[in-house]
């Protein structure tokens, strides 16, 4: 077409008919080189930025390798580089430049690319070249995943999905380390309480002489349920708490002896009365001696635990709906943590404030436990996953006395979690979740919400406010998908950033 219109305007600069014909010919040439150099450009342009992004996926991947010859990660860079430019670039790429010096690694790569235009004025290719240079991230990782034992955990496989997505989280965290100098991990497993592990009992955590405001709760006044457990024949406290009376249930302040309410009370189920409509029945209410019909006077009589044999398969007792594994602190073990996860079990009702806050018990620096370091030391990130793939549930408004099943905040009627008829349980959860959701942002604790297969919507939009943006909540339907999110998450926790 170029040489059909270059013909074109040779035989109007010979025709005699006038000037403003010789004036078209003449200038006809430059406009269409500059029309063409803009397509010309536009693609040089378009390839250096393909170059760019195989370059920053390569420096990305190899900002993660350690140890290894210099060798060995320029010809890793050049696979990732090969990889991601393949079919994207309109021209010959030449071989990717890799220098490290110090943590500081640069990479660059040029292209040339033929012209379609430009041949015409002797011009048949155009160089580019692209360049990015990462730093290494030296910051420490400090991680706790709160996730979700319920009972409906048990459907679906979703158990199962959990566990084999948080072992790949763990091996994209670790690497080929099985001890990491770089990152930590805990484990905070929760259905309607928490289980932090009966060998805390004399840690001075834990209000052993039932001075708390809740220690007379359920029972008659000066009952210790630490003494009803050793009434129990075969059974002894698990470590399960209680949530601490407000404002401790939601903040990290840390336990004093001189003020019991910021210490946690043991849990204990108490066994309910001998009628249907009650979850939790497990001893005879036979010696009670008092008004038949004072639901409450029967469950609050403790005789009927001395001497209790509880059946080993028996589903209800004093550790009903909190019967799954300890908590396991922030650890750089990395067959420890998949071993916790592997005990993972599926069992009890919801109650995601009791989780999230051992979630922040765990990484916050100040006791209960004391493995995270100090909020504003700025070489390492903490972070917490939690999932849940329920609302918050205790089946508020049951018609029976106790308004709702036992959880860490009790029974309904006792008040915390609502009125006494428990129907406002839900509302009330939620905020005490919204609650901590903000003091957990507030220390720069980077949190990633997961709402696992489903349907509830208010239960996502509140993980998603919780989390620390929009983008760090995910919605998973399908077993498949969580493993993806989790490798997602694995990824932004390991990923470099791009300095130039």
């Amino acid at each position: 077409m170029i040489i059909h219109l270059l013909h074109k305007t040779r035989r109007l600069s010979r025709d005699i008919r006038g000037n403003v014909v010789l004036l078209f010919g003449l200038t006809l040439v430059p406009v269409m080189l500059a029309i063409g150099g803009a397509i010309d450009y536009g693609r040089a342009i378009q390839a250096r930025q393909h170059l760019n992004a195989a370059l920053d996926a390569a420096a990305l991947a190899v900002g993660s390798w350690t140890g290894l010859p210099e060798a060995e990660v320029t010809q890793k860079a050049q696979e990732y580089f090969d990889a991601n430019h393949a079919g994207t670039v309109a021209g010959t790429v030449g071989p990717l430049s890799v220098t490290a010096s110090g943590n500081v690694i640069t990479l660059s790569a040029t292209a040339r690319v033929d012209t379609l235009i430009l041949q015409i004025a002797g011009i048949n290719h155009m160089d580019v070249g692209a360049f990015t240079e990462v730093t290494k991230t030296q910051k420490k990782i400090e991680l706790v995943m709160a996730l979700d034992n319920t009972g409906s955990m048990g459907w679906s496989g979703k158990i199962g999905a959990l566990k084999t997505a948080s072992h790949e989280l763990v091996l994209a965290l670790f690497g080929d380390e099985s001890v990491s100098q770089h990152v930590k991990i805990g484990l905070v497993p929760f259905a309607a309480a928490v289980n932090i592990g009966a060998d805390k009992l004399n840690s001075g955590w834990i209000d052993t002489g039932g001075q708390s405001s809740l220690a007379g709760e359920d029972f008659q006044a000066g009952v210790n349920v630490l003494d009803l457990y050793t009434q129990i024949t075969n059974r002894t406290w698990n470590g399960c708490v209680r949530a601490r009376p407000a404002p401790y249930d939601t903040n990290d302040t840390a336990p004093s002896v001189g003020a019991p309410d910021t210490l946690w009370t043991p849990y204990f189920a108490p066994d309910e009365p001998d009628f249907s409509g009650y979850a939790n029945r497990y001893a005879s209410d036979s010696g009670y001696g008092g008004d038949t019909y004072d639901y409450d006077a029967r469950q609050r009589y403790a005789g009927k635990y001395n001497g209790l044999t509880l059946t080993p398969w028996e589903d209800d007792g004093p550790d009903f709906n909190c019967r799954m594994p300890a908590v396991t602190p922030m650890i750089n073990v990395k067959s420890q943590i998949d071993s916790a996860i592997d005990a993972m079990t599926a069992s009890g009702s919801t109650v995601i404030p009791t989780g999230l806050s051992w979630a922040w018990r765990l990484i916050s620096p100040t006791e209960p436990f004391t493995e995270g370091v100090a909020y504003d030391d700025d070489d390492t990130i903490k972070a917490i996953v939690l999932l849940t793939d329920g609302r918050n549930d205790i089946g508020g408004g049951l018609v029976n006395h106790n308004r709702s099943y036992y959880s860490a905040y009790g029974f309904a009627r006792s008040g915390h979690v609502g009125t006494v008829d428990g129907s406002q349980a839900e509302t009330v959860l939620n905020t005490k979740t919204a609650t901590l959701c903000t003091g957990i942002k507030a220390q720069n604790i980077l949190l990633y919400t997961i709402t696992f297969k489903l349907a509830d919507g208010s239960i996502k939009d509140l993980m998603r406010d919780c989390a620390t943006e929009p983008s760090m909540h995910y919605d998973t339907p399908t077993n498949d998908q969580l493993k993806t999110v989790f490798a997602t998450i694995a990824k932004g926790l390991n990923k470099l950033r791009i300095s130039k």
